[in-house]
């Protein structure tokens, strides 16, 4: 009987030992590619036009969350070609964030996620950054018609002038509206003001802020005036306030006046 549990008792040390080997071997390997605590970069460079556009919101995040970051804006369009000629963009479209120098990172809502992370405002909480998540992906569904509606022909749709116009109609009229609702509600359940619920703005709120307040106030030939004004969402226009209201969000507009 003792020598039946001794050979139990050392195959049970030997797994342990195997165990215990293999997790400090995978610890070493994440502490080398996996850190919980993000590199910060040397350097962050945005390439985009001078306009705000699809921009904006990664300058505001990047000031927020105290970012050294170097805004270069294209002189021209012909520097935007060029680059475009030359295959360094990942997509061939802009922004995108260099990173260290060399990285190029594409794609806004990745790269406000990217910095977010690197500021300390990315929730650490698995469904409080899904529902930030959710948010980002809700604003691209939003705004996919518009895009489609605005340039067929990228998207590889075919359409005559008629049925273009045809097409923005219900896209200012229905589809945008629609999704607005969408959002008013997540706002509605939100118990701090942000989109997501979380306790600061998060990659979500400056997404669908700049959309909010720049976007579609600009675009009189896409929305209806009453859209555009954001009439009928309350809690959208009580959102815009309280974005453009927050402290650091007015001292990166009064040192770009």
């Amino acid at each position: 009987f003792f020598s039946r549990f001794s050979r139990i008792m050392a195959k049970t040390l030997l797994c342990a030992a195997l165990v215990a080997m293999t997790c400090a071997f995978t610890a070493g390997a994440d502490s080398e590619t996996c850190d919980s605590k993000p590199k910060t970069p040397s350097s962050l460079k945005l390439f985009y036009f001078a306009g705000k556009g699809r921009g904006e919101s990664i300058r505001l995040i990047s000031s927020f969350a105290g970012l050294e970051l170097e805004d270069h804006r294209f002189g021209d369009f012909d520097e935007f070609v060029k680059l475009k000629e030359s295959g360094v963009l990942p997509f061939g479209q802009v922004p995108v964030l260099q990173v260290d120098g060399s990285e190029l990172l594409a794609q806004t809502n990745s790269i406000l996620r990217y910095l977010a992370k690197l500021g300390g405002i990315y929730p650490s909480d698995p469904l409080l950054a899904a529902k930030v998540d959710a948010a980002l992906d809700h604003e691209i569904d939003t705004f996919m018609a518009p895009s489609v509606a605005t340039y067929p022909a990228r998207y590889g749709v075919g359409m005559d002038d008629a049925q273009k116009e045809a097409m923005l109609g219900t896209v200012g009229k229905e589809v945008l509206p629609r999704h607005l609702g969408n959002l008013e509600k997540m706002l509605a359940s939100s118990k701090t003001g942000w989109i997501a619920g979380t306790d600061q703005p998060s990659p979500a709120d400056f997404a669908w802020a700049c959309r909010l307040a720049q976007f579609i106030p600009d675009k009189v030939d896409l929305f209806p005036e009453a859209v555009r004004k954001l009439e009928g969402f309350p809690g959208l226009q009580a959102f815009v306030e309280k974005f453009f209201a927050h402290p650091k969000i007015k001292e990166f507009y009064s040192k770009q006046a």
